[in-house]
């Protein structure tokens, strides 16, 4: 009996987890992701139509938002991780997701560059939580022998929230548009869709996800340790890799959300069509990457727990590397012959993502992991800001392709350097 009731299909959940948790877990993988890869995707709208930004300067003013969104996490996505395993997950998730229905409800009414910054700002202070605590709910509510599988699961959350966000939500400024609405008017209703959207799911965290944390609260260690336990981390090698890992995933899943959709917003800019349609048609680019890592990723969570994990991690790097290189053949994102190409982009990111997060769920010890994670997570924040930056002023200067494969050439360096530290590993397992 206890044996059923700590098992949802292949997941064997952690001591005290309960059903009604785990499920609500896949809900925030679904929400939260959705979300945050949202903000990325939708903003290009307000961008090009609010302000009326010209094509010339767009990426300049995406890589800005993306540097300021980052220069919060970087500050406060660790603290959120102590703060976690301190009073534990539920509190500051119920915080994130508030959070960001406020930054999602102010964006489409800012006037100028300036108040667009200012409102990212407000959204990444809720980002910051939730990008460290979805990975750190995930890891405490499974045991290690399915944790692969998961991240798998939660996978495909993450691509049904993506698929949400760029196929319904990022097409209500078509729909309202074709029957007579004024393109602004349905740019605002489409940010407060989603600000009502994470009102509610407030709710839900607040009902559904376990309070505490995995170890009582005489066993949390004191705030001097948890400051420097996720640097002190990284002198376990698989650690580090989990951080440079993270460094490259989370900055794919921000360059395909930033840079996509303005990649096709500028095409149709430069041929006089439609910026609604394009944003449509990017979305649904977006939502055919999304129904593949919803396919793939459950299958790459059984592949990390039939694995060493290391080995994952070089596949997933590897594939997550030539998806991006590919990029450099693109010369329109929206047609037909180069959906192959973002298929595989889509198969490396995800890859990417759940490889890393299963590997430091697998190292980090139970008294520190929302710190080690979060830690994951600033790594992560770091890359994104590089890519984002780097990103957009290579997408101005050299092509809206270049972001891509700068990220391409990093993931192939991480898929030697993890074969590397496998050989590593090895080598001193048998000396």
């Amino acid at each position: 009996m206890t044996k059923s009731v700590n098992r949802v299909g292949p997941i064997h959940l952690a001591p005290g987890v309960r059903k009604f948790n785990f499920w609500t877990f896949i809900y925030a993988a679904f929400i939260c992701i959705g979300m945050l890869a949202g903000m990325n995707f939708l903003q290009g709208y307000v961008i090009s139509v609010h302000l009326g930004v010209p094509p010339g300067e767009q990426g300049a003013v995406t890589g800005t938002l993306a540097f300021w969104t980052e220069i919060v996490a970087i500050i406060l996505i660790v603290p959120f991780g102590i703060l976690s395993d301190r009073i534990g997950r539920k509190p500051v998730m119920v915080f994130g997701i508030l959070v960001l229905a406020l930054g999602y409800g102010l964006f489409p009414f800012a006037t100028t560059v300036t108040e667009l910054i200012y409102y990212r700002i407000i959204f990444a202070v809720g980002a910051a939580a939730l990008a460290a605590l979805v990975a750190i709910v995930g890891n405490d509510y499974t045991q290690d022998v399915s944790r692969g599988r998961l991240f798998g699961f939660s996978g495909v959350a993450n691509g049904l929230g993506v698929i949400f966000m760029s196929v319904v939500v990022a097409s209500i400024p078509s729909a309202l548009t074709a029957r007579g609405v004024d393109p602004i008017d349905a740019g605002i209703a489409m940010f407060l869709t989603a600000a009502i959207l994470c009102l509610l799911t407030g709710v839900v965290f607040f009902i559904g996800l376990r309070g505490g944390t995995p170890v009582q609260a005489e066993a949390r260690p004191p705030m001097s340790v948890l400051l420097v336990s996720g640097i002190r981390a990284a002198a376990n090698p698989k650690i580090a890799l989990a951080y440079g890992a993270a460094f490259a995933g989370r900055s794919d899943n921000a360059i395909k959300g930033l840079f996509i959709s303005l990649w096709a917003i500028q095409l149709a800019q430069l041929n006089n069509a439609p910026i609604s349609e394009a944003l449509a048609g990017a979305g649904r680019l977006m939502g055919i990457m999304g129904l593949v890592i919803l396919i793939w990723t459950p299958i790459f969570g059984i592949i990390l727990d039939r694995v060493n994990r290391l080995t994952g991690v070089a596949l997933a790097m590897g594939l997550a590397g030539l998806g991006y290189v590919s990029m450099a053949l693109v010369d329109d994102p929206l047609a037909t012959i180069n959906i192959p190409l973002f298929m595989l982009l889509a198969i490396g990111q995800g890859s990417a993502i759940i490889a890393s997060a299963t590997l430091v769920g697998q190292e980090a010890s139970a008294s520190e992991r929302g710190t080690v994670i979060a830690t994951s997570g600033l790594f992560g924040a770091i890359g994104i800001l590089f890519a984002a930056v780097v990103g957009g002023r290579l997408f101005d200067s050299i092509g809206p392709s270049a972001p891509f494969v700068l990220l391409g050439v990093l993931q192939l360096f991480l898929c030697l350097s993890a074969l590397a530290v496998k050989r590593f590993t090895d080598v001193a397992s048998h000396g």
